[in-house]
């Protein structure tokens, strides 16, 4: 009785499920993609699916199936892809916005990476404002102070001569960086920590069944999920304080401007010489007006996506060069050309070392899945499948880490290979495409550059230990970590 009754009940969500996603189902008929079982789906495809075999398994994916496809698991509608043609077509839409980043709701709702449709364009601009001519040469010079902090952390690592994870010394001060940057003061220790905590817990949360939903998070990990929300608290009570101090200092000076207030009571705010994500927030000309909670979002979004993106780039930068003495050599000769009286650098003249990001962000993109999640059909052309409409509903993932290592796009793909960036640059996708590309992809680059310049210029990277094993949790990394040694080079 039992197992007929269970049965039947399975027979009925089929039924249900099978009707309810038909619509969808006409409009993909000239797609190709793994056998799919009553009401499950293709589930078995991500059975065993891990961190550490993310890649092997969707290069397979791929070969089997074709760089468009279409995957369902229960009622949705997943869609890998891994064509440059389309890919194109979908990002760079101005109807299709949304990323549909489930995962990452309770952190980063509200912020520009998850809010609304209608919301994004002020958003993106508020962001990309911060980043303009007149504040990126203080923002360069935050850059270059955090960079002799890291030169001093990477000297004590120098003196050891031992293999080190380079992650441990980087991804700390790039975090205390992307704060400054957007809070205009160093997080204290205690947010520091609580941002450690909160990304690691998302990054196990990454590519689990468990958690994939807030549904089964709920049910399957209570401790975890109190924990995260815990986390989360904290983060945003420390935003709330800076937004507060902000909006004293702005009554006090308008104030000050009326002559209501005189400057022995003003309480003054920590110095900075830049301008900050959170004062641009915080203007009061903003049309609709930004909430509180929009704001934290804003700041913790910025934070994270700038904490691992940025980390992880600069990690593969390290473990690249010192696998390439011929690179590293020229990369030297060229910091020496470059170099100021002050002892800064030109960033501007740093060309090489500049190709030599993008070919590292080439073959390393810190962010290998762009997604979208549709809110209305949306038609498309295409030269192999032919011309149709993708679904409603329908989650689509561009596999930016296969269409950068294209043998029909790149020639000799999978080597590294920096002059193709100096001689007729190729189309870097690391940084997204269309209305929804990376923001702050300047000062990424030139963060970037002012980072590396010092270490490569006091420290000849070695490139002992193993090589990295590339693995997947929310942005590429590797199981075994970044291994590096270095010695001082002697001028």
């Amino acid at each position: 009785m039992i197992l007929t009754t269970t049965f039947l009940c399975f027979c009925l969500a089929s039924a249900i499920n099978y009707f309810r996603t038909r619509r969808q189902r006409s409009y993909i008929k000239n797609l190709g993609g793994p056998f799919t079982w009553p009401l499950l789906g293709a589930m078995h495809k991500f059975l065993f699916l891990k961190p550490q075999n993310f890649f092997q398994r969707s290069h397979a994916y791929l070969v089997k199936y074709g760089s468009v496809t279409r995957l369902w698991v229960f009622h949705r509608l997943f869609m890998p892809l891994a064509d440059l043609e389309l890919a194109k077509q979908v990002l760079q839409s101005e109807q299709h916005l949304e990323t549909g980043y489930e995962l990452m709701h309770h952190w980063l709702a509200g912020g520009v990476l998850m809010c609304e449709k209608e919301q994004w364009a002020q958003r993106h601009s508020l962001i990309r404002g911060i980043f303009e001519k007149g504040n990126m040469l203080p923002l360069t010079e935050l850059c270059r102070q955090q960079a002799v902090l890291l030169q001093l952390k990477l000297a004590d690592r120098a003196e050891q001569r031992e293999v080190f994870n380079a992650w441990e010394i980087v991804a700390p001060a790039v975090r205390d960086l992307m704060v400054q940057t957007t809070c205009g003061l160093r997080p204290s220790e205690e947010y520091a920590k609580a941002f450690n905590g909160l990304t690691e817990i998302y990054r196990k949360r990454f590519l689990s069944l468990q958690s994939v939903n807030r549904f089964s998070f709920w049910i399957s990990s209570p401790l975890m999920r109190r924990r995260q929300l815990k986390l989360i608290k904290r983060l945003n009570a420390e935003h709330k304080e800076h937004i507060e101090r902000f909006r004293k200092q702005q009554k006090q000076e308008e104030q000050l401007k009326a002559g209501n207030l005189s400057l022995d009571h003003i309480e003054p705010l920590p110095p900075q010489w830049h301008q900050s994500l959170l004062e641009v927030l915080l203007a009061p000309n903003h049309t609709p007006v930004i909430s509180d909670d929009d704001i934290c979002a804003e700041l913790n979004t910025c934070n994270y996506l700038g904490y691992l993106l940025c980390s992880s780039a600069l990690c593969f930068a390290l473990v690249t060069i010192a696998r390439h003495p011929a690179v590293q050599q020229r990369c030297l000769e060229e910091l020496r050309k470059a170099q100021r009286p002050d002892q800064s650098w030109d960033v501007k003249r740093l060309t090489y070392l500049e190709a030599v990001l993008m070919e590292t962000l080439r073959l390393y993109p810190p962010q290998v899945i762009v997604g979208r999640q549709l809110s209305e059909d949306m038609p498309y052309t295409h030269s192999v499948v032919g011309d149709g409409t993708l679904p409603f509903g329908a989650e689509i993932y561009v596999n930016l880490f296969e269409m950068q290592r294209d043998e029909e796009r790149y020639l000799h793909a999978s080597h590294f290979r920096a002059e193709r960036f100096l001689e007729s640059p190729p189309e870097l996708l690391s940084f997204s495409m269309g209305p929804r590309c990376c923001p702050a992809r300047q000062f990424s680059m030139v963060m970037l550059k002012t980072l590396l310049a010092p270490i490569i210029s006091s420290f000849e990277l070695l490139p002992h230990g193993d090589a990295p094993r590339l693995d997947l949790r929310l942005a590429l990394g590797s199981s075994n970590g970044f291994q590096l040694a270095l010695t001082p080079r002697f001028q």
